[in-house]
């Protein structure tokens, strides 16, 4: 079980590796890692039907390499610099202990004592990464507790080992602390790699939640994710007795910069106006994508003339030149503040839509308000 269930756990992972888009790293790390694990458990089953060089010292370093692949497996994964030197070194100085307790100074409970130390290591540097920079959810939440577990255990057989009493020096001597130890490995070992699957899939649902709801171009909400957002502000309005506002912004002439500097130049130009326009919002305000040049924006809180002034911020803001290898643009807005029980979206969007059409008729980089929102204001 302890070589089967990884080795076939490791298939899952390479697969998921080759199916998962590339933003998603360090699946290929947890498969290898996988694969590390399931020789450690068929050299160590082996123990005296092959020399002790291969049971021993490629048995316990395939053991670290697996942990310490794992390790910067998650590492990728989370968007971290991967601690190769720290890995590297902790293989290295564990193959060199085991090989020296081998064959110039034997000490069985020596090689025990630091191939658990250095799993202790392994393990908890492992968990504090999960723990505190992997986000809280159940699925990394369950893997950092696993890594846990694991980094008790290892630490508390590495204390037992200084003090073996009169147990007999064998990895599978009738020790009831070495049993307990074996046991907790082998089924966490199992855990653990199902545990990567997990986060692994949570991580796929989050990302295609999160494409399915915004703007591939400028990173903005969709109409569909803003529809939903509007719902609750809605709600929240009703239920306060408030207003609710809108606004309408369209890119001045923006046929004309996509036919004078070309497409890619356009599509600049919509991702600057992008981040410059998040940038001053407040926290629960909504800023979308409607499609081509035109933006919506919810307001949280805002009457209609606190809109207007919020929306002239905005388009003095967008006439100034920032990104010199960028055309000056200009944005006309249309402001619609309405009660929040008349308040649906697509009346929003009407009102809003013909403020937005008097600015632009009324010559472009303009806020105008209609009688709808000055009533309401």
């Amino acid at each position: 079980m302890s070589s089967v269930m990884p080795g076939l756990m490791s298939m899952v992972l390479f697969s998921l590796n080759r199916s998962f888009p590339s933003s998603i790293r360090g699946l290929n790390y947890w498969a290898a890692s996988a694969v590390c694990i399931a020789v450690t458990a068929v050299l160590f089953a082996l123990r005296g039907a092959v020399p002790d060089g291969v049971s021993v010292i490629v048995a316990n370093t395939s053991m670290l390499v697996g942990i310490g692949l794992s390790l910067i497996g998650t590492e990728l994964f989370f968007g971290r610099q991967p601690s190769w030197r720290f890995v590297i070194v902790t293989i290295l100085f564990g193959s060199a202990s085991i090989s020296w307790m081998l064959w110039v100074h034997p000490n069985y409970f020596g090689r025990l004592s630091c191939i658990t130390a250095l799993l202790a290591v392994l393990y908890a540097a492992h968990a504090r990464l999960l723990l505190f920079f992997g986000g809280r959810n159940f699925n990394t939440l369950f893997l950092g507790l696993m890594f846990l577990a694991l980094t008790i255990a290892s630490a508390i057989r590495c204390a037992t080992s200084m003090s073996p009493g009169d147990v007999a020096p064998d990895i599978f001597a009738r020790d009831p602390v070495q049993l307990v130890y074996l046991a907790i490995n082998n089924f966490m070992a199992l855990l653990v790699t199902v545990g990567f699957v997990m986060v692994a899939t949570n991580r796929l649902h989050a990302q295609l939640e999160r494409q399915s709801a915004t703007d591939p171009l400028t990173g903005l909400l969709n109409r569909r994710a803003f529809a939903v957002l509007h719902a609750k502000a809605q709600e929240r309005a009703r239920r306060l007795g408030r207003s609710l506002t809108m606004l309408i912004v369209d890119l001045d002439h923006f046929k004309t910069i996509n036919d004078r500097y070309g497409h890619d130049t356009g599509d600049r130009v919509l991702v600057d106006f992008a981040e410059r326009v998040a940038s001053v919002l407040g926290p629960y305000d909504y800023l979308a994508r409607f499609g081509g040049e035109e933006f919506a924006i919810l307001l949280a809180d805002a009457s209609a003339q606190e809109a207007f002034g919020r929306a002239s911020a905005i388009r003095q803001l967008v006439q100034v030149q920032v990104d010199c290898d960028l055309p000056t643009y200009t944005c006309s807005i249309g402001v619609a503040c309405l009660d929040a029980a008349d308040a649906t979206l697509a009346r929003l969007s009407s009102v809003a839509d013909r403020a937005l059409y008097r600015a632009k008729s009324g010559g472009r980089n303009r806020v105008e308000l209609t009688d709808e929102a000055l009533a309401t204001g």
